[in-house]
């Protein structure tokens, strides 16, 4: 038996024109661009999220201080606080915590530990396995970089302002896009998120 092959409708075989590759690219070109984007902002979320929880455990345990130092019938700073922190965390006179080892008696009870350090040892102090955190300008690898200063329009070293670094943020604290503010006299911990 012979069979013939009609070979008139036959088609040979054709690849991708030129044109047909470069949209092809540029439609994957966008889709990278989109779904890059996309995971930025996850990214960015997810920094957002951490930080406002690390805000409510660090306002929780100024609470809880407060209530120690209040139970035990605190009336002006305080030394030690005792059964919180190690023994170790000294109070202004309105029953909010100012850091640790500011001395017996305190040489100034209404800043915020002993220089810059304070604010970092206040957050250690604090904080239940806290995020990393380093005085301004002296570690490029934190999750944070804190600042101890006065309050607008106040008078001595009473806030600490902790920037968020993780997200490549270099701006000084005022200008931060995210961070997180304690005021010691207030007894106030507040984040601060910049759309």
């Amino acid at each position: 038996m012979v069979f013939f092959v009609n070979t008139r409708n036959v088609s040979s075989a054709k690849g991708f024109t030129i044109i047909e590759l470069v949209v092809a690219i540029i439609v994957l070109a966008i889709l990278a661009v989109i779904a890059a984007s996309q995971f930025i902002d996850v990214k960015r979320d997810a920094e957002i999220s951490r930080v406002k929880a690390v805000a409510a455990s660090f306002e929780q345990s100024v609470t809880f201080a407060h209530t120690r130092w209040q139970i035990i019938g605190g009336s002006e700073p305080m030394n030690d606080l005792p059964d919180f922190a190690d023994n170790d965390l000294d109070m202004n006179a309105f029953g909010y915590p100012l850091g640790t080892g500011k001395g017996n008696p305190m040489g100034n009870p209404v800043n915020i530990g002993q220089g810059q350090a304070g604010c970092v040892d206040l957050w250690n102090a604090l904080i239940e396995d806290p995020p990393s955190v380093a005085i301004r300008n002296t570690s490029d690898d934190v999750d944070f970089e804190s600042y101890r200063h006065s309050a607008d329009g106040g008078t001595g070293a009473t806030q600490c302002t902790y920037v968020l670094r993780t997200l490549g943020d270099t701006r000084g604290r005022n200008r931060a896009e995210i961070k997180i503010v304690y005021d010691s006299v207030a007894g106030t911990v507040t984040p601060f998120i910049e759309d």
